[in-house]
């Protein structure tokens, strides 16, 4: 877990420098997020278990939510100074201590608990060492949090990391199931420790993760020679961040030499709001990513059964030229055939073939050929109307898979947004009546590359496919994977002719921006953009196309 018990109390450090002092201005609630307002700025603590932490922020909360804890909270403690911030130990668990006067002049000492231990995360209100209320109100074997009832802390038997000596180390040892890997051994015991931060402990004793009973005593004092390393990057007080493509993966208070990209903090509130900003928006993204998806999923899936049930019906409808060849063969043959006969089997003069056909035993034989022609006539009817709604259904279908496409594409919130936008005037969502939108929505643009002096653009999502087409020049190349949902890639060309390498990398990208992204020789159809045409009718970004040539590559990123 990248926010420990380390991080924690060096964030918490950090943080009571800059409110120490200061009085309570107010407290918001927005998606999970309690913001505690003061002049310097904002005490941040998230209680999303997806990147629960704690921070120090200027924010504006934008869409503040109704709670009954916040209103009990500011009731309460707005307007009270702040007396001390600070952690227990290396445990998950700060305090936020406030002094307060109220209306009729009676002081208060409030102790509000911060809990930031993934979904257990809580906010507990305490005052007298007594609960007043809490974010979440839970009971369990370990703890009531429920008001009225006396605070008791989140129960922690490890040792502090600072008082951890060779006899602490081995009488532990000895309390500890044998058959257990040191890493368990090491974040079970010690405070501030997971098992990212305990591997790295055993990577600076240069220890295997074996089990407990397999330590020697040699072992031991390697184990405290790493530990007196960490504890010396701690006195530091400085916060590390790891990257990974240029993107931060991780935190820690200590070095981790797992990673090879990472920077040095001198403000660790700063490296910690750039690692959670980071993974907020890509949970944002995945939680917006799966909405989207579900609802065109499940679209998709309708769509195939009723086009499963079409062909179902074209089936049974292939009986009509029988009907037909039957009407046929009893008008030719009917002063041949008796009355009150419930089957006949006639010569068809075309094969040569003996035709047995059912009768109805109280129509005559001409009767019994209309009584065909109609059931003919009528089969044709049905199969031409299931012809027009299966190439109805099926363009409809093109269009959720290129959807569909475009969604797992997406790379930013805003693409996303777009996307939903598209699929709210599709109707594929329904808009809230009487809710008024007041986000401003930024559109995405294009995505823009340039290779061997030529620009190349690549849609986004379905709208951007079409206006990439729409205002590109004739002669511009335009190019899409065949045969499957994918980004329309268009190359400017500027009426000069484009190389081999261009052509390559431009198929390239669409092979890449399409579904068949993790497969090998992928087809790209390209042609020039006058040949690209798009029909009245036509859902957000299908086309039709003409002219065309076709390569084969292999996507790369």
């Amino acid at each position: 877990m990248a926010f420990d018990g380390f991080v924690m109390r060096i964030t918490a450090g950090k943080i009571e420098e800059h409110i120490n002092g200061l009085n309570l201005r107010n407290i918001y609630l927005e998606d999970k997020v309690l913001y505690f307002s003061f002049d310097a700025g904002d005490l941040k603590i998230s209680l999303n278990p997806n990147f629960a932490h704690i921070s120090f922020t200027e924010h504006i909360v934008k869409e503040p939510e109704k709670q009954t804890f916040v209103d009990f909270l500011r009731s309460r403690i707005r307007g009270a100074k702040v007396s001390k911030f600070s952690s227990i130990g290396y445990d998950r668990t700060v305090v936020l201590e406030l002094k307060k006067t109220d209306e009729i002049g009676q002081k208060h000492e409030y102790k509000l608990y911060i809990d930031i231990m993934g979904k257990h995360s809580n906010v507990i209100l305490v005052e007298n060492g007594v609960i007043l209320d809490a974010y979440k109100r839970i009971e369990t074997r370990f703890r009531n949090i429920n008001p009225g009832e006396k605070f008791v802390l989140f129960a922690s038997n490890k040792m502090n990391i600072e008082e951890v000596t060779a006899d602490s180390l081995s009488v532990a040892l000895e309390h500890f199931p044998k058959q257990k890997a040191i890493s368990e051994f090491i974040y079970s015991t010690i405070q501030g420790f997971s098992r990212l931060t305990a591997e790295e402990l055993l990577f600076r004793a240069d220890l295997d993760d074996m089990a407990l009973s397999q330590i020697s005593d040699e072992h031991l004092n390697a184990l405290l020679e790493a530990i007196a390393s960490i504890r010396r990057e701690l006195s530091e007080n400085q916060l590390y961040v790891y990257y990974e493509n240029d993107m931060p993966i991780d935190i820690s208070v200590f070095r981790l030499h797992k990673y090879t990209d990472f920077k040095r903090c001198e403000n660790p509130v700063e490296c910690v709001n750039e690692y959670f900003e980071f993974v907020e928006k890509k949970d944002k993204l995945t939680q917006k990513k799966n909405q989207l998806l579900s609802i065109v999923n499940s679209k998709i899936e309708a769509y195939e059964k009723l086009i499963d049930s079409i062909e179902k019906e074209v089936e049974e409808c292939k009986n009509a030229e029988k009907y037909r060849k039957f009407g046929e063969l009893l008008k030719a043959y009917s002063y041949q055939i008796g009355h009150g006969l419930e089957e006949v089997t006639l010569t068809d003069w075309e094969t040569n073939e003996e035709v047995r056909i059912p009768l109805e035993k109280h129509l005559s034989a001409i009767e019994n050929s209309v009584k065909y022609f109609k059931m003919y006539n009528k089969l044709k009817k049905k199969l031409e109307g299931l012809s027009e709604r299966k190439e109805i259904l099926e363009r409809e279908l093109s269009y959720l898979r290129q959807l569909q496409n475009t969604i797992e594409n997406a790379e930013t919130l805003d693409d996303l947004l777009d996307i939903e936008e598209e699929m709210v005037e599709g109707e594929l969502i329904k808009k809230h009546k009487g809710k008024k939108n007041t986000k401003v929505v930024t559109h995405s643009e294009p995505r823009r590359y340039t290779f061997n002096g030529f620009t190349i653009f690549v849609g986004r999502n379905n709208r951007q496919n079409d206006e990439l087409v729409r205002k590109a020049s004739e002669h511009d190349l335009w190019l899409h994977v065949q045969g499957m949902p994918g980004a329309h890639v268009v190359v400017k060309t500027n009426g000069k002719p484009i190389d081999d390498e261009t052509l390559q990398y431009a198929a390239k990208l669409a092979a890449y921006y399409s579904k068949g992204k993790y497969s090998t020789k992928v087809p790209v159809d390209y042609t020039q953009v006058k040949y690209v045409k798009k029909p009245r009718g036509f859902k957000p970004g299908l086309v039709l196309y003409s002219n065309f040539k076709t390569l084969f590559v292999t996507p790369t990123e």
